[in-house]
């Protein structure tokens, strides 16, 4: 197993992003065993990591898309921003011109031309962009082929003192959580001194018994006395990730229509930085098709 995992650490490392996409596509499980994995290997290790990024466990998710995950995770590192994950759009919009950006102000639909906005006004676009969730994208688009969404819920329980002083990830073989971490080990400002913040996902909706389960679990994991721990907020995301398995199109057009365009990670590959590609992708469409450089 070791063997393999090295093999496959170093094709996915060293090989272009282009040959990845276009490789023969299966399952990750039927991927993983042509690697070379034992089924006790992929049980223990592969199975309950990948459900903390994928938010499935049964490895159905495309070989691609896994294989895509992976290079990026040997190439780079994780992070997490100091001011939180709202540093990334406030980032973008630092850059645009004054009062480009309408906060607050909800879209209730699009009209040839225009988009309609939920206080009755009509906003003149030569081109819209739906950047949202599958779900918003699908009402404000009729017709549009959108997959099936992962729900997934995060519990905050805020610790007297760090249950463990690394800033690593824990995964569950049991599969009670999809996986845990101490956050302020990562970023020491998302605690005051003298706490700790940790970070616990569960698949699937928020539930008082779900609670309990967690902390017992955590108890558990970190090796600690959890009793003392309190819960600061549980928040459940429900479209949080698109179901990928195959075949999944890695690329597809923005273009729904003329003048209507849609990005998002359910565009792409279920995850930040296919949000971003996306994106991306839309932009450069648009200016394709306004004529623009």
């Amino acid at each position: 197993d070791l063997a393999a995992l090295a093999a496959l650490g170093a094709r996915d490392a060293l090989a272009p992003a282009r040959t990845i996409k276009h490789a023969p596509e299966y399952t990750t499980r039927t991927a993983l065993a042509d690697a070379g994995f034992s089924e006790p290997f992929v049980e223990d290790f592969f199975r309950p990591f990948l459900s903390g990024v994928f938010l499935e466990d049964t490895l159905e998710t495309s070989s691609r898309v896994f294989h895509l995950v992976w290079r990026s995770m040997l190439r780079g590192a994780l992070c997490l921003p100091a001011f939180g994950v709202q540093s990334v759009p406030r980032a973008l919009a630092a850059a645009l011109p004054e009062g480009t950006v309408r906060l607050g102000a909800p879209v209730s639909g699009l009209a040839d031309g225009a988009v309609l906005m939920a206080d009755g006004t009509e906003l003149p676009a030569r081109a819209v962009v739906v950047a949202t969730g599958a779900g918003a994208a699908a009402r404000m688009l009729p017709g549009l082929d959108v997959p099936a969404q992962r729900t997934v819920s995060t519990y905050y329980h805020v610790a007297p003192r760090s249950p463990l002083r690394q800033p690593v990830l824990l995964v569950d073989t049991h599969r009670r959580v999809l996986n845990t971490c101490v956050l302020s080990e990562v970023a020491p400002e998302y605690a005051p001194r003298g706490s700790a913040l940790v970070a616990t996902s569960v698949p699937g909706d928020d539930t008082e018994p779900g609670r309990s389960a967690v902390v017992t679990a955590l108890a558990e994991m970190y090796g600690t006395d959890t009793t003392g721990w309190d819960l600061l907020v549980a928040r459940t995301i429900e479209d949080a990730l698109p179901a990928m398995p195959p075949p999944w199109p890695l690329t597809r057009t923005c273009r729904t229509g003329k003048g209507r365009y849609v990005c998002g990670d359910h565009r792409g590959t279920g995850s930040v930085q296919g949000a971003l590609a996306s994106g991306a992708r839309a932009a450069r469409e648009v200016l394709e098709d306004l004529g623009g450089k």
